[in-house]
């Protein structure tokens, strides 16, 4: 009898606690706000010992290393003039939903690699790279950054890269500013400065059903190249004096059997337009002729305002997230202690 009793009360305490606990919706750990060199001396360290969803405060100063992102973090510099990275391979973003702001990424292969998705890459400086910003994912968000002196590649480069927006960024003396590669589909590339580009402005491959909308694209090789691409807008943007305002040589693609390819392109300004606009519309009498396959059949007379510096390049998320205490869940733990000593005692005065 006394096995048996026992038996029962521990039954029914493992029941009643198991029922409390399926009722209890644990609470996990709010995000944190890590600060380097202050909790770790490398951005790093703070990387490797952060949680999901905190914030990595970096403080100024010269970071000599290349910091793998692999969790979904909030990297935020205090300064971006005075918080620099210092690469050599890059600043590798491994994780979806990052953010990475305010900091000067500096003489490095690649400043940033972004190989994720829902990412927000945003008020950086970018400088003395080989590469900028290199994207391969979809639903990424690049703005407002500046990109200075990159050396080899493009600023900013997509490759299999698919719904991402690009804008308001400042691409100034790049060899090409932005690359728009390898089945890169349904991007936006919109309020954008680009000037002093070596040889592309804008260079399209085998990508299709993109966005070019309210660029500056000036002094440059070449304004927008086209290459097996098909469907693309482009289409209020200024083109001020490049070597070649628009591009669209496809005889090698051509050669191996592509089509030609066919975009809208309506309602840029072009530098170079001789046309007239009697009706004062603000739109020219007769097209800006590309080629003999491409025209801009309503040009623009005057240029339309573009920013000429990035949105927020002196704002750099420097307003601290300040931490929120874990709560811990531990009423309905004490609740289901209190009840099995009641059912013990219970049991204890019926048995005498």
């Amino acid at each position: 009898m006394k096995k048996i009793t026992t038996t029962v009360i521990l039954f029914l305490i493992l029941s009643f606690g198991l029922v409390t606990f399926s009722q209890i919706e644990l609470v996990k750990a709010e995000p944190k706000t890590v600060v380097v060199p202050d909790d770790y001396a490398t951005i790093q360290e703070a990387i490797d010992n952060a949680l999901e969803g905190d914030t990595i405060f970096v403080k100024k100063g010269v970071y000599v290393e290349n910091p793998v992102v692999n969790k979904s973090v909030s990297l935020i510099g205090e300064d971006r003039d005075f918080t620099v990275i210092d690469v050599t391979a890059g600043l590798k973003v491994q994780s979806n939903n990052v953010t990475i702001a305010g900091f000067t990424i500096y003489d490095g292969y690649d400043g940033i690699s972004l190989a994720t998705n829902y990412c927000n890459i945003s008020g950086n400086k970018i400088t003395n790279t080989t590469h900028g910003i290199v994207v391969f994912g979809y639903e990424n968000s690049i703005s407002g950054n500046i990109f200075e002196s990159i050396g080899l590649s493009s600023a900013i480069q997509l490759n299999f890269a698919n719904r991402n927006l690009i804008s308001r960024n400042f691409i100034v003396s790049c060899v090409e500013g932005i690359q728009i590669w390898q089945n890169s589909n349904n991007n936006t590339i919109r309020e954008n400065t680009i000037t002093n580009c070596q040889d592309t402005a804008i260079n399209f491959q085998y990508s299709n059903d993109n966005v070019i909308v309210g660029n500056n694209i000036s002094l440059s090789g070449l304004g927008t190249s086209i290459y097996g691409s098909n469907r693309n807008i482009m289409s209020n943007n200024n083109y001020v004096n490049n070597t070649s305002q628009f591009g669209a040589n496809e005889w090698y693609y051509l050669t191996w059997g592509g089509n030609r390819s066919v975009n809208t392109i309506n309602e840029n300004y072009w530098s170079n337009y001789n046309g007239t606009d009697s009706n004062g519309d603000g739109i020219g009498d007769t097209p800006y002729i590309i080629d003999e396959y491409n025209a801009d059949h309503h040009p623009l007379i005057k240029p339309i305002a573009v920013p000429e510096l990035p949105d927020g390049a002196s704002n750099n998320g420097t307003d601290k997230i300040e931490p929120f205490p874990t709560t811990l869940v531990i009423a309905s733990v004490i609740t289901v202690a209190v009840v099995g000593i009641g059912l013990l005692v219970y049991f204890k005065k019926r048995k005498h």
